[in-house]
């Protein structure tokens, strides 16, 4: 059938956002990052549709979602209340929540401020924020693998900037493609608001407060080891900050996007892992 059927749309205040809806059972939500669209997923489709109610949201500021300009539009906590508007809008008490990169930050930020909404939490290759805070601030291998984002973070609405910079770690070339063209087709502002709104920036060495920054549901980092833009030290005392039980999967030979670039792997550990939880063995 035609993707377009599976498409729909909702509002959170005078924001439109898109997403596509499959198959039917307890709510799994993938959440994109930057600078994919929600179709990054397209390989976890078929496997979880077929026992989840699977919602694949296109986040603020990625067409064909509305993108306002006005950075206060992507302020992370503005962003997670998206997530809660779509729950809302499907009638859905909670849900797994699944993200990477700027997904990854979103549903942590729903983690944080609404943890009532998330039955699970799956962190793809997103900085583990408690401890990110620490290490941009202090550790200068991470301020140094960061400074792509300052980029980002000075970036206004219709200057210019490197189509093939902005793509250049995502590694299968037929994929790399289609997300150029996807870029070159929409309006760059909110992508880059997002950065200038959620990610830490110069003067570094400052001590920010972590303490609330805390993960209160069953959890499962999912990270590939060749991951280009945060360091290994990302997953030293992960386990500090969660409450209750963390899985912990780590991929050698995958990177940034490891839903795709070791699809078989990650949908094999996610439905292993949906399974104890749903089981209530988590």
């Amino acid at each position: 059938m035609p993707i377009d059927e599976y498409s729909h749309y909702f509002s959170n205040g005078d924001v439109k956002i898109h997403y596509h809806l499959y198959g039917q059972g307890p709510a799994l939500v993938l959440v994109h990052g930057h600078p994919d669209n929600e179709m990054t997923f397209s390989m976890q489709i078929e496997e979880f549709s077929k026992d989840h109610t699977l919602i694949l949201p296109t986040l603020r500021g990625y067409p064909p979602s509305d993108v306002p300009l006005d950075p206060e539009a992507y302020d992370g906590n503005v962003m997670a209340s998206d997530l809660v508007a779509l729950l809302d809008h499907l009638k859905i008490e909670k849900a797994v929540f699944a993200g990477g990169d700027v997904g990854g930050i979103t549903v942590q930020k729903l983690a944080f401020l609404h943890p009532e909404r998330l039955s699970g939490l799956v962190i793809f290759n997103t900085p583990i924020l408690g401890t990110m805070m620490h290490l941009i601030h202090h550790d200068p291998e991470q301020q140094e693998l960061s400074k792509y984002s300052l980029k980002y973070i000075k970036h206004n609405p219709g200057d210019a900037y490197d189509v093939d910079f902005v793509c250049r770690t995502i590694t299968d070339p037929e994929y790399r493609a289609e997300i150029k063209e996807y870029l070159q087709n929409s309006p760059e502002g909110g992508m880059f608001y997002f950065f200038r709104k959620n990610f830490p920036a110069p003067p570094y060495g400052q001590n920010i407060d972590t303490s609330g920054m805390r993960y209160k549901m069953p959890c499962v980092v999912i990270w590939g080891m060749q991951e280009p833009y945060f360091s290994d030290k990302m997953l030293d005392g992960f386990y500090k900050w969660f409450d209750q039980s963390v899985r912990v999967v780590v991929l050698p030979q995958a990177g940034h996007w490891p839903w795709r670039e070791d699809a078989r792997k990650v949908n094999y550990e996610l439905r292993s892992w949906l399974t104890a939880l749903e089981s209530g063995q988590l």
